[in-house]
């Protein structure tokens, strides 16, 4: 029988759940969000004016104290953190992010963590982190803040507890420059976003994978332009090995729907249906459940290893009162190509094809975990 451990913390009002917690990596399996107001924080590097001569393991640290103080500017801490994504420059660099996670969350309940490995906009830097927290400061819409800190700054967005769409990846490639492929590709995301009766002020947070990363800053700027009459929103960046510019997501807060069920899939005009993805997805409820990155066990790039990652994210939904039926969004990160056919090849025998998650595939340079081409991590609903 299969034993489940799980970790109910009295301060999320004993009700946040932490499946399969692991104080040696400070990372649990997945969590479980019964609702409420939550943080969502722009891509974060090391403070300092210069991060060059930084040793790696004092990148991690200062990037996790400043995680920690630009939550507690909403009313949050790092204690609060239901999901962290870690970017990292180089596999050792996640050994040293485990370190620090077991050591901030010994004695708490640990977060859901995912990593990938990508160049980040300054080449100095080793280490970045973005994330979704709980907040204990209720908002009856989307609320966007901007911290600064000398020439830093950070942008933070918080999604009010309720209904959320997740949108999938969309790209368009424009005349082919980064530049114009951004913000063509914002156009089309706003499009999608009218047909949902929503607009650029709903959204909460945009990833975007994209190449080359030295001209972010161009992609970035577009990005932003998208936003004009509020205050602009939280941003991370991959870079991605791809003929395309950039593909872009997004997160988004939805209007209440009478009569719907927990989770729908949604395909906009003018788009295809596809049996292993979903275009956008409307979460009505306000629960969620974040799954850590997840890494196979098997043999390497073979379909024992994807078949592998599928019964993990199984075992994980069904602790966390879900299923494969269930699923809000996929994030796929892979370095190998015969793996991403695998992975392209597989995604059938798991999912429903009526009801597949929003998701994003990026080839990247590497997943954050020496051996291993393939990661996802996954946000799932409960069923009931």
């Amino acid at each position: 029988m299969l034993h489940v451990m799980m970790i109910i913390t009295a301060a999320f009002a004993a009700d946040v759940v932490a499946i399969e917690p692991d104080a040696k990596t400070g990372r649990s399996l997945a969590v479980v969000v019964p609702g409420g107001a939550l943080v969502h924080t722009a891509q974060l590097v090391p403070l300092g004016p210069s991060v060059a001569p930084t040793p790696p393991s004092d990148q991690v640290r200062q990037a996790f104290t400043r995680l920690d103080d630009v939550l507690k500017s909403e009313q949050s801490s790092l204690a609060q953190a239901v999901k962290i994504n870690v970017y990292v420059s180089h596999p050792s660099i996640s050994e040293l992010v485990d370190q620090e996670l077991a050591t901030r969350f010994a004695g708490k309940t640990p977060p859901a963590v995912s990593f990938v490995q990508t160049r980040l906009p300054n080449p100095a830097v080793m280490v970045a982190l973005d994330a979704v927290a709980r907040t204990d400061q209720p908002t009856p819409g989307v609320r966007r803040s901007e911290l600064r800190r000398g020439n830093d700054l950070t942008r933070t967005a918080v999604l009010p507890d309720g209904p959320a769409v997740y949108i999938s990846g969309q790209a368009e490639k424009g005349d082919g420059t980064l530049a114009d492929a951004t913000k063509q590709t914002m156009a089309s995301l706003l499009t999608t976003l009218r047909f949902l009766e929503l607009t650029a002020h709903d959204v909460v947070h945009v990833k975007a994978f994209l190449t080359p990363m030295s001209e972010s800053s161009m992609a970035l700027q577009e990005i932003l332009a998208a936003f004009p009459e509020k205050l602009p929103v939280p941003v991370s960046l991959v870079e991605w090995e791809s003929t395309s510019p950039i593909e872009i997501e997004l997160v988004a807060s939805a209007k209440p729907q009478a009569s719907a069920p927990r989770v729908e899939y949604i395909t906009p005009p003018g788009m295809t249906a596809s049996p292993v993805f979903c275009r956008v997805v409307r979460v009505n409820v306000p629960q969620r459940i974040y799954v850590s990155g997840l890494f196979g066990t098997k043999d390497p790039d073979s379909a024992d290893e994807v078949r592998d990652l599928f019964a993990t994210l199984k075992r994980a939904t069904e602790a966390a009162g879900s299923d494969l039926k269930h699923l809000a969004k996929a994030t796929y990160y892979v370095s190998d190509d015969g793996v991403s056919k695998l992975l392209n090849d597989l995604r059938p025998e798991f999912y429903d094809r009526h009801v597949p998650p929003a998701a994003s595939k990026a080839k990247v340079v590497g997943t954050g975990r020496a051996g291993r081409t393939i990661t996802m991590d996954m946000i799932a609903v409960p069923k009931e």
